[in-house]
């Protein structure tokens, strides 16, 4: 056995949904740059290095008319995965163990290629063949992503890797190197302060990895492979596959609006996007992409045109800061999402669909129904008052573009299905029952999304097959209260009394019902 397939048996990789993988959300980037990306009501996608299927259960759950497969070394989370399939009775999944060297044309052709978190991880024939694969399996239109890590920002990051390395050079029980590496950059980190740059990249990066899971520690930094390349480097090697830099996953504010300075100074140096994006991880001192790819016959429209969203769906997390946002003035506000990305604006048409979005969250609005809800709000604004182009939906157009590139708005090419209100026998996400009920720490949401939650959501959530009122679901929580399976907490206090519980039930069970659709977790 291999040192990597036993240290991915010894210690499983969590398998979840990874949002930037999914086919809509790849559609959309690929429609946004001028590329006509395959539908993905009946696609069909191959994912290389799938662990136990977390990820492409939940696309399949979602797309159940499409095709996935999946390959990944590790027999023991392919079996996992698989009785999840099975639990599931998911026809439209098929998961194999073995090496990505073993997939050829017999695999057939795919619309979406998906590669997260192995690419770096793999030796350089391992790498090969995965751009080989994502030549020759892709079909004419289809769109492959990959991550990995890069540089510059990899090179400090790669002096922390070598540090837990030789810690750890005689420790081989993995959950064991793990520890033992946390040590030494918590040492390290304490011994230097914070008084040097030395000091300070030490104690950020013992921090970072104080955070992570034990998996993720191991994987990450501590396997044998760990090979970085500059953007520039990756792209060159796609393209001698016939394959072609479409665009990142994940966009940042640098993306949509780079500052003058930058403009102007990249400009001189930059001949083309895979320049210009160099010289931006220059600047940000990037540690990991999110790449897109597209065979080389596409023209890659650079400059997105507006129109492309009025075909679209815009949803968005972000939240305004103020608790009542003026969207009637020229007042600037702020909305900010919880990865950090935000956005000040002082347009009202902007701010009024970015406060209706969010007020529809978890749901996306399509692009005729916000442009309405956007001339509703501000249909008592004198015109006067309005910038130039308000009676225009292009000017909408152009600002959700805007949005999307600066990572403050979702696009989708077809929004996820699922129900916000509770209903009288509410039912839940096949998927998400499943991992409740078999231990999953994190649960998938019908956006593709990994989510926590509370212990009596995790309850009710694993009672919701649709065949149980109010009344019933009550009696449930109330007996696992009794059996001391559940405990109810006020104040960090238990919950015993029970007349306590079950007034505290009364009011805890709609708010868990709530919070349960409100994340997405219920189907008609």
């Amino acid at each position: 056995m291999s040192a990597e397939l036993t240290s991915y048996e010894e210690v499983p990789y969590e398998s979840k949904p990874i949002y930037r993988t999914h086919p809509d959300g790849m559609a959309a980037v690929a429609t946004v740059f001028g590329i006509e990306p395959p539908p993905i009501r009946r696609c069909r996608v191959l994912e290389l290095g799938c662990a136990g299927g977390g990820n492409l259960l939940s696309m399949a759950l979602g797309l159940p008319d499409s095709r996935f497969v999946g390959i990944d070394l590790s027999p023991s989370q392919i079996r996992e995965g698989q009785q999840a399939v099975d639990a599931l009775g998911l026809a439209n999944v098929e998961l194999k163990a073995g090496s990505i060297l073993d997939v050829g044309s017999d695999f057939g052709q795919f619309d979406y290629i998906i590669c997260h978190g192995v690419y770096s991880w793999v030796p350089p024939a391992v790498q090969d063949k995965i751009l080989d694969i994502c030549s020759k399996n892709l079909n004419r239109n289809g769109i492959v992503y990959i991550s990995y890590n890069c540089y510059p920002g990899w090179h400090a990051r790669g002096m922390i890797r070598e540090m837990m390395c030789y810690h750890t050079r005689n420790i081989t029980e993995p959950l064991a190197r793990a520890r033992a590496a946390r040590s030494l950059l918590a040492f390290l980190a304490r011994m230097t302060g914070q008084t040097t740059s030395y000091g300070t990249l030490l104690n950020q990066e013992a921090d970072l990895w104080n955070k992570v899971t034990d998996s993720y520690l191991v994987h990450e930094q501590l396997e044998d492979h760990n090979h970085p390349v500059y953007f520039h480097q990756f792209v060159e090697r796609a393209a001698g596959h016939s394959l072609q830099f479409l665009a990142e996953a994940e966009f940042s504010p640098l993306d949509a609006d780079p500052p003058a300075e930058v403009r102007d100074g990249f400009g001189q140096w930059a001949e083309n996007v895979v320049e210009w994006e160099q010289y931006l991880d220059f600047l940000r001192n990037r540690t990991f992409r999110r790449t897109l790819l597209c065979h080389t016959h596409h023209t890659v429209n650079r400059a997105p045109s507006p129109d492309v969203v009025k075909k679209m769906h815009a949803a968005t997390l972000a939240r305004p800061l103020s608790e009542k946002p003026d969207i009637h003035t020229a007042a600037v506000e702020k909305f900010e999402a919880p990865d950090g990305a935000s956005i000040a604006t002082n347009n009202p048409i902007v701010k009024a669909a970015l406060v209706t979005l969010f007020e529809l969250w978890p749901r996306a609005a399509s692009f005729g129904h916000l442009w309405e809800s956007v001339r509703s709000r501000l249909a008592d604004v004198p015109v006067s008052s309005l910038p130039e182009g308000a009676g225009d939906p292009g000017t909408l157009a152009e600002a959700l573009l805007r949005c999307f590139l600066s990572n403050v708005v979702e696009l989708h090419v077809r929004p996820p299905e699922f129900v916000v209100t509770v209903s009288e026998r509410p039912l839940a996400s096949p998927l998400a029952r499943f991992q409740v009920t078999h231990g999953a720490t994190r649960i998938s949401s019908l956006l593709h999304r990994p989510l926590e939650i509370s212990d009596v959501d995790r309850f009710v959530l694993g009672q919701l097959d649709g065949t149980r009122d109010r009344p019933a679901l009550r009696a449930i929580l109330k007996d696992l209260v009794a059996r001391e399976v559940l405990v109810l907490r006020k104040n960090d206090q238990p919950i015993k009394e029970p007349a306590h519980v079950d007034e505290y039930l009364d009011a805890s069970l709609d708010q868990s019902l709530r919070r349960i659709a409100a994340s997405a977790l219920l189907v008609a």
